[in-house]
């Protein structure tokens, strides 16, 4: 995967992060908070990774609709989506980091590390090597 494709893999799952906390969020008051936080967050890295995709030359991927993220009918569900999403992120961070060089790479780094958090964050456990499957 070219620096590129992983920018605009990361950048949809940027995309359906946005669309996804303020559901969990409206749904569960009690994850509400969390929600909040995570949507700011995620709202301002897409807002980066779309200007850093334009500088580079090439359109943003879009943003969808709707997302299949499964039933978000119980906290249980909505947490295992929230879980499901940043170790996704966690794995394009890491593969973009493998990819890039520099700042861009040092980037990578940083949001790998801020996923795996928000991993942890959202009830995962600890991993060694946050990103590998």
């Amino acid at each position: 995967m070219t620096p590129t494709e992983a920018l605009q893999a990361w950048l949809a799952l940027e995309h359906e992060a946005v669309w996804l906390y303020p559901v969990v969020g409206a749904r569960f008051a009690g994850l509400r908070p969390r929600a909040s936080t995570a949507f700011r967050t995620h709202r301002d890295t897409r807002d980066a990774l779309e200007r850093r995709i334009r500088a580079a030359g090439e359109d943003p991927v879009a943003n969808r609709l709707t997302y299949d993220v499964g039933p978000l009918d119980t906290e249980k569900r909505a947490l295992r989506a929230a879980r499901r999403l940043e170790a996704q992120i966690s794995a394009v961070c890491l593969t973009l980091a493998g990819a890039a060089e520099g700042d861009l790479r040092a980037y990578a780094v940083r949001n790998l590390n801020r996923a795996a958090l928000a991993e942890l964050t959202w009830g995962a456990r600890p991993q060694a090597f946050p990103g590998l499957p």
